[in-house]
C-alpha cells in the first residue's frame, strides 16, 4: 500500500510541500528478507514482487540492511545480464560462471550495510539529501527500531511532479532539484530525438545549491566513517574468533622458535610471538594493561597455548615473556602483543 501525497494535502501544508515528512509519500507495505534467509529465496521475492532491492530484518524484526539484485548477481552481473540471471538464481540454478553468488548462501554474507534509514517525520527535503549523498535509490522508514515503510527516489520524482514548478522551487533547491531532473531529462530526449544531436545543458549557479553540495560531502563523509568503522569492528570480530579457535601446532610453534634464534643472530632482544585484540583476554586486558598480577590467567585460546608453551619449555632455559599494549583507538585498547624476550 502506497501513501502519497495528494493535492490537498500540499494546500493544506503548514508552510509549503517541503513541510510534507516520509509518511505521506512512503509505501507502507514493504515487501522484505532475513538475515538468514537464503540468496535464492531473495532473488524470488525481488523477482515475484518487481522489486529491485529488499530490507533486510535480523530475528528480533529490527532492520540491519539491504538486500539488491546487484548484491546477489554482483555490479557486473547485473549489468551485463540482469534479470535472466536472476531468475536462473531464483529457480535455484545460477550459470556456472555466476562468482560470489552461490544459490544457498545467507542474505546476511551479501546484503549491504550500515543501513541508512529516516523515521516516519523526516522532512521530504531531508530525504531528497540523503538519497542524493548516499547515492541510493530508497530508504527504510524505521520507527523503534521498527520498519513502517519504504521511500524510493522514485516517490519523491512522482511528488515534485504534482508540483507547479514554482512551488517544487520554493521547496528548496535540493527538492525542486529533482523536479528540474526530470523536467531536464524529459525535454533531453525529445531534442535528441528531434536533431540527433547531444543538447548542451545549461548549469544555473547559486548560493543554495553550493550550500546543499557542502552538505552532500559531509553526508558522505559521514557516510564513508561508518562504513569504516563498521568494517574495522567485524575484522576486530574475525580476529577474535580465530585466536579463540586457533590452537598452536608444534609445526608453528618451531617456526616462531627459528624465527627467534634468527632475529638473535641480527641483534635483537626480543620476538613479537603473537598480536590479538584486547578481546581476546576474559576481562577485555583490563590486569594487561595495569599490569596487575593474574593476567596470564585471562589469556584465551591461541595467546594462552603460547603462554603454556612458553612456561614449559622455554622459561625453564631462562626466557621472558612480556605483554604490552601496542595499539589506542579512541582513548580504548585496541591491540596486545606477547614478547618473548632473551635478553636478561
Amino acid at each position: 500500500m502506497k501513501i502519497l501525497a495528494s493535492a490537498a494535502m500540499f494546500k493544506h501544508a503548514a508552510n509549503s510541500p517541503a513541510s510534507l515528512t516520509a509518511t505521506a509519500i512512503m509505501t507502507a507495505h514493504v515487501i522484505c528478507t532475513t538475515t538468514d534467509a537464503s540468496v535464492q529465496s531473495a532473488a524470488q521475492l525481488l523477482r515475484d514482487h518487481h522489486v529491485g532491492a529488499l530490507p533486510v530484518l535480523d530475528s528480533a524484526g529490527k532492520p540491519v540492511g539491504m538486500v539488491s539484485d546487484g548484491d546477489l548477481l554482483g555490479r557486473r552481473v547485473e549489468q551485463d545480464r540482469g534479470e535472466w540471471w536472476l531468475e536462473m538464481l531464483a529457480r535455484g540454478a545460477p550459470p556456472a560462471d555466476l562468482s560470489g553468488a552461490i544459490h544457498d548462501r545467507p542474505v546476511h554474507a551479501v546484503m549491504t550495510t550500515p543501513l541508512i534509514t529516516v523515521g516516519p517525520h523526516t522532512p521530504v527535503t531531508e530525504i531528497a539529501r540523503s538519497l542524493l549523498a548516499h547515492r541510493i535509490k530508497r530508504l527504510p522508514v524505521v520507527e523503534s527500531d521498527r520498519l513502517v515503510g519504504i521511500v524510493s527516489r522514485t516517490d519523491l520524482l512522482d511528488l515534485v511532479e504534482r508540483l507547479p514548478t514554482a512551488e517544487a522551487d520554493q521547496a528548496g533547491g535540493l527538492f525542486g532539484a529533482f523536479g528540474r531532473h526530470r523536467a531536464s531529462l524529459a525535454e533531453r530526449l525529445a531534442a535528441s530525438a528531434a536533431t540527433k544531436r547531444p543538447e548542451v545543458e545549461t548549469k544555473t549557479l547559486s548560493a543554495t545549491g553550493f550550500r546543499d553540495l557542502v552538505e552532500a560531502y559531509k553526508h558522505e563523509k559521514l557516510d564513508a566513517a561508518a562504513k569504516a568503522r563498521h568494517a574495522a569492528e567485524l575484522e576486530r570480530q574475525r580476529q577474535v574468533k580465530t585466536i579463540l579457535e586457533q590452537r598452536v601446532s608444534g609445526e608453528f610453534w618451531q617456526q616462531l622458535l627459528d624465527h627467534a634464534e634468527l632475529a638473535a643472530k641480527h641483534g635483537e632482544k626480543e620476538l613479537l610471538l603473537l598480536r590479538f585484540p584486547a578481546d581476546v583476554c576474559s576481562d577485555g586486558g583490563r590486569k594487561i594493561n595495569i599490569v596487575e598480577e593474574g593476567w596470564t590467567d585471562t589469556l584465551r585460546g591461541e595467546a594462552a597455548e603460547i603462554y603454556a608453551r612458553w612456561a614449559n619449555e622455554l622459561k625453564p632455559k631462562g626466557f621472558g615473556l612480556d605483554a604490552r599494549v601496542l595499539s589506542f583507538e579512541n582513548g580504548v585498547i585496541g591491540d596486545f602483543g606477547l614478547f618473548l624476550t632473551w635478553n636478561s
